[in-house]
């Protein structure tokens, strides 16, 4: 019985693949097909405002509020940001690997730094 009720469980859990799926083609159809930038990775950031750290892999496939999708070039973007602009990202390491932190103590700067291109 221990492993029907496993079975059960991930059944109840992945009711909605198909949905899940369809979403995913959905994002991926409607994304823009342009460079990810590293305005992309900072919008990503400002549309999340629940999160406070981000690893680098965490912005991959995601969409931007204003339709730019993140390639699996963000990580080097996110990278980017904390070396050119560490007004607006902060980076920490934890063990081999760093996090970001959108500087949300300098939103004016963010919003000027978002509205100039």
């Amino acid at each position: 019985m221990g492993n029907n009720s496993l079975l059960t469980k991930f059944l109840l859990t992945n009711m909605n693949i198909e949905t899940e799926f369809e979403l995913m083609v959905k994002r991926h159809e409607n994304r823009s097909k342009t460079k990810t930038s590293i305005q992309d990775v900072l919008q990503v950031m400002v549309d999340n405002p629940q999160k406070v750290w981000w690893w680098a892999w965490e912005f991959g496939g995601r969409v931007t509020s204003k339709g730019g999708y993140l390639s699996h070039r963000a990580c080097a973007r996110a990278s980017d940001l904390a070396i050119h602009y560490p007004e607006l990202v902060e980076d920490r390491k934890i063990g081999r690997f760093k996090v970001y932190r959108l500087k949300v103590e300098n939103m004016a700067s963010i919003d000027m730094f978002l509205h100039a291109k």
